[in-house]
């Protein structure tokens, strides 16, 4: 038995280890309220300022064809496939994917190239997974709204980008 208390001990002192570290390397971002509530987020996208909403349901970030016409200026982008996207209407539709050379949040959270569905018209920029997983783990608060994110000091993140179709579901063409 006095084995199994040490193993416990052992494994009990990893986890406060493991804790104070991830909690020493999250960085909170303010959110901000947008149309109907929704949580948006500034991000800086290759040079651009932008805002995203928040969106845990989309599964790429999406960029609206407005920003990626000002970023496309700086000659930072490159079309790399086409997906069939389920909008949040049900629809399916065929979008482009480009990679864009980088998103940056604040001072020192910056994710390099990173891939975008630039979605036709004037609708919201989204933050999807693909973004947010390379975060993980992340928190959410809601008093004060703030974003919480690992992995800051290593990667580069791009500026949130306003959206506003949420793609459900994405797959290759």
């Amino acid at each position: 038995m006095g084995r199994y208390f040490q193993a416990l001990l052992c494994v009990a002192g990893l986890w406060a280890v493991a804790s104070s570290v991830l909690a020493q390397q999250t960085v909170a971002f303010p959110l901000s309220a947008g149309k109907g509530g929704a949580l948006e987020l500034a991000l800086d996208v290759d040079g651009e300022s932008a805002t995203f909403l928040l969106d845990t349901g989309a599964a790429m970030a999406t960029i609206n064809s407005a920003l990626f016409d000002r970023i496309r200026d700086h000659g930072t982008v490159r079309k790399s496939r086409e997906v069939a996207a389920r909008m949040a209407d049900g629809r399916t539709r065929k979008l482009n994917v480009y990679e864009i050379t980088g998103l940056r949040l604040g001072q020192g959270c910056e994710l390099g190239p990173t891939e975008v569905i630039v979605v036709p018209g004037s609708g919201r920029n989204l933050l999807g997974l693909n973004v947010l997983e390379k975060f993980a783990p992340l928190t959410l608060s809601l008093s004060p709204p703030a974003l919480g994110l690992s992995n800051c000091a290593t990667m580069k993140l791009p500026d949130p980008i306003p959206g506003e179709m949420a793609v459900a579901a994405v797959s290759p063409l």
